[in-house]
């Protein structure tokens, strides 16, 4: 599942799942403190390295990764089984579709 997401209303703008059992509007809900948390750090841009450009978050089963867009706004996420894909190939699929 993959979908973008506004930050300051916390609506999703767009999304994309071959699962019926991912709903984008419950993800959002459930990582609406993770996604307050990326704003302060992408405001504060606290890296020596560079701005900010993605977030993963390893759970039991599955990947979540997400990778703020317009300057913080929007928030493209997407959500894999661990056993389809690994970091590398997450990645990847977001840097192509987010731009």
């Amino acid at each position: 599942m993959s979908c973008v997401v506004d930050s300051n209303s916390g609506k999703v703008l767009a999304f994309y799942t071959t699962n019926s059992a991912y709903n984008p509007n419950q993800i959002n809900l459930r990582h609406a403190k993770l996604l307050q948390t990326l704003d302060g750090a992408v405001a504060a841009q606290p890296w020596i390295a560079g701005p900010l450009t993605d977030v993963a978050v390893i759970l039991e089963d599955e990947m979540h990764h997400l990778r703020p867009l317009n300057g913080g706004k929007w928030y493209c996420f997407l959500a894999v089984r661990l056993a389809d894909a690994n970091l590398g190939i997450t990645k990847e699929i977001m840097r192509r579709h987010s731009f």
